[in-house]
């Protein structure tokens, strides 16, 4: 073999090994939402999540499915959220199908943080990829005003008291602090589970028993009766909080075969509805709905002792304050 014929070969051999990896490159995942996030407060409604998928060449994928895990934040900071038992919990888990390179679904946040969202996602000729997503969620301004607005009634309670208890015994003001403390105790909360199915003739809505801070497998199925092609029914989920009329989840027209199953979280310890209604070729929409009571569980001491003590020092300040102003008048 002569040296230009070598060094050809050796040209065609690196070229062959080079163009593997190319044709085979990993797919690129992007995660958007909408309204942006931003704008996305805790318990403000649904947001549009969507998973978008392309080749190496930016071009959406056609097929494929990707699963889908969303984690709430962990415990960060001085307070607490509204719901510390679902503080780093796995709030929702699924298999959504890829078409026209989005997987779509739409989910109320809970709480404020940073939550964390992994896609696995994979395509019809064998294509594999995976994402984390981080997601900071704020709190609303509003709770913020709030909490300024009952901290300054504290301390103010606590001035006010301690002008009063100052003119007759500043015992009077110590004692006080215990009964604040009865006062500012949390409610504990009362555990039940009740269930209550309709299920339709021709579709069966199965939920496991839902407590607050654990995810409830959700599973719809066509009877074996229903005999429809290969993912050729269009499904859509809904799950509404009843005593607010809340949406806190919810999938449109879902291709599917005969089965979709999803983890859900219900963070609210309230009764909940899940709907499904499935389209099928040639038939009347199939519709089948279900009532569940969540199970809820009273949150950690731990979770509520930081606010108290915060609570209980501004009140002690108040009466510090209330108190230094009384002698300080009394002594002119």
């Amino acid at each position: 073999m002569s040296l230009k014929s070598y060094l050809a070969f050796l040209v065609l051999v690196v070229f062959a090994l080079l163009a593997v990896p190319l044709s085979g490159q990993e797919l690129n995942i992007l995660f958007q939402t909408s309204p942006p996030v931003d704008s996305i407060r805790p318990h403000s409604g649904l947001v549009r999540m969507s998973v978008l998928v392309s080749d190496g060449a930016g071009k959406p994928v056609e097929s494929g499915w990707a699963n889908i895990r969303l984690d709430a934040p962990d415990r960060s900071g001085f307070f607490s959220t509204d719901i510390p038992l679902v503080e780093g919990t796995k709030l929702a888990e699924m298999r959504l199908p890829i078409t026209s390179g989005k997987a779509e679904w739409q989910y109320a946040w809970p709480i404020r943080g940073e939550y964390r969202l992994a896609v696995e996602a994979a395509t019809t000729d064998g294509k594999k990829a995976s994402k984390i997503f981080a997601i900071s969620v704020r709190e609303n301004l509003t709770k913020w005003l709030a909490l300024a607005g009952f901290t300054l009634g504290l301390f103010l309670f606590g001035f006010v008291a301690g002008r009063i208890f100052t003119a007759r015994t500043a015992t009077a003001a110590i004692l006080l602090l215990p009964l604040l403390l009865c006062g500012t105790a949390l409610p504990c909360a009362v555990a039940q589970v009740s269930q209550a199915s309709e299920q339709a003739a021709q579709a069966n809505l199965t939920i496991e028993p839902a407590v607050v801070g654990k995810p409830s497998r959700i599973i719809w199925r066509l009877v074996d009766d229903v005999n429809v092609p290969s993912a050729g029914v269009m499904l859509s989920l809904a799950i509404t909080q009843l005593e607010e009329g809340h949406a806190l989840f919810a999938l449109e027209r879902l291709a599917v075969a005969r089965e979709f199953a999803v983890d859900f979280q219900f963070v609210d310890g309230s009764e909940h509805r899940v709907t499904a209604v499935a389209e099928l070729p040639g038939r009347l929409p199939i519709s089948t709905e279900q009532s569940i009571s969540v199970t809820p569980v009273e949150p950690p001491a731990a979770a509520a002792l930081p606010a108290m003590a915060f609570f209980l020092c501004v009140i002690a300040l108040g009466l510090g304050v209330g108190r230094w102003s009384k002698l300080r008048v009394a002594t002119r």
